[in-house]
């Protein structure tokens, strides 16, 4: 897959699933792991990067986990096309270099080799879905125990470059659409009573979604860990679609006229920046949540959170001027797809 084909993939979107996804964005697991006998990766030389990389590979292909996927080494990667990837939420940081990144191809399973560890591997699905994913990274990480010596303490755990990560070296994370907890601003709450209970929050990638994860994967058996985990951010789930119907019941038509003008601002603007265009596909979305519009739906809106990011409309357009005004471009993009899709 080229990176022009990544970013007009619809990634794991092209995977139907409605388990909370009106809140849910996205839920991944991450294993980390490390090879025994080496240093930490921000440590390793080119030679041994080069050396735990094919080592990797190798089990991949052993593994038999995914029927196709595609290797992309960052070192041969521009920093324009690095940025597709980092708009897709599949690398945090775009100013990565000599790691390499193994993507399957509907990209709901890959692994970055040598970053901060030798290997992350991460899995990913719409909406609420750990169990189909933790299942299947767990598969996969099991298959490599065989395969690989991993760096293991019988205290510590599994060792990785980050303390609070050892232990499992797994960390759950979802990226929820908040807007109920923002807007009555009870956001500061949630903060405070996730570190009591050892989780974090954080922006994620998109403007307006937040993403929470266990901050410390030491100290607890992985299905403590992981049940602990799912428990908590089910109870967050439920506390916001719970706030969201209070508040709908109390101000049904100021919400209405909101989600409505939102929706029309949408099909008819003829220039929209990045922060308006993603608040405004942030109240069609609380919108659908309600049941007040039903002409788009989630899926929709997640291809668009996508879509419509600076870089990948640059990709799609094959935009190369700086100077081009991306602000009409994402205004036809947004209005050609709402007109297709209702």
């Amino acid at each position: 897959m080229t990176i022009e084909e990544l970013a007009k993939s619809e990634g794991i979107w092209n995977i139907d699933e409605r388990n909370h996804s009106d809140l849910v964005l996205k839920s991944s697991v991450r294993f980390t792991r490390n090879l025994s006998g080496y240093t930490f990766a921000h440590k390793l030389n080119k030679e041994e990067k080069d050396e735990i990389s094919r080592i990797i590979i190798d089990s991949i292909n052993r593994s038999n986990c995914c029927a196709n996927f595609v290797t992309y080494n960052f070192e041969d990667i521009t920093g324009l096309d690095k940025k597709i990837f980092f708009e897709r939420n599949i690398i945090g940081d775009d100013n990565v270099t000599e790691s390499v990144l193994v993507l399957s191809e509907n990209q709901n399973l890959y692994f970055i080799l040598n970053s901060v560890d030798h290997l992350q591997l991460i899995t990913s699905w719409p909406g609420f879905g750990f169990d189909t994913m933790y299942v299947l990274g767990k598969k996969i990480i099991m298959s490599f125990e065989k395969q690989m010596d991993f760096a293991f303490s019988p205290r510590f755990g599994y060792l990785t470059s980050d303390p609070e990560k050892s232990g499992t070296g797994m960390v759950l994370s979802v990226i929820l659409h908040l807007a109920e907890l923002i807007y009555s601003s009870r956001l500061n709450k949630l903060i405070v009573d996730l570190e009591k209970s050892g989780l974090a929050l954080r922006s994620s990638w998109i403007d307006g979604y937040y993403e929470i994860y266990n901050r410390v994967a030491v100290g607890q058996s992985e299905k403590e860990l992981y049940e602990t985990t799912l428990g908590l951010f089910e109870e967050i789930i439920s506390k916001e679609r719970s706030y969201r119907n209070e508040t709908y019941k109390d101000n049904m038509n100021v919400i209405e006229d909101k989600v409505w003008r939102c929706y029309g601002i949408l099909l008819s603007c003829r220039m929209v920046s990045l922060f308006e265009a993603l608040e405004l596909l942030s109240n069609v979305r609380l919108g659908i949540s309600l049941g007040i519009i039903n002409y788009v739906n989630i899926r929709d809106i997640n291809l668009l959170l996508h879509y419509i990011q600076d870089y990948h409309l640059r990709k799609r357009y094959n935009i190369r001027d700086e100077s081009a005004n991306l602000e009409e471009v994402r205004a036809i993009f947004i209005r050609d797809y709402l007109r297709e899709v209702i």
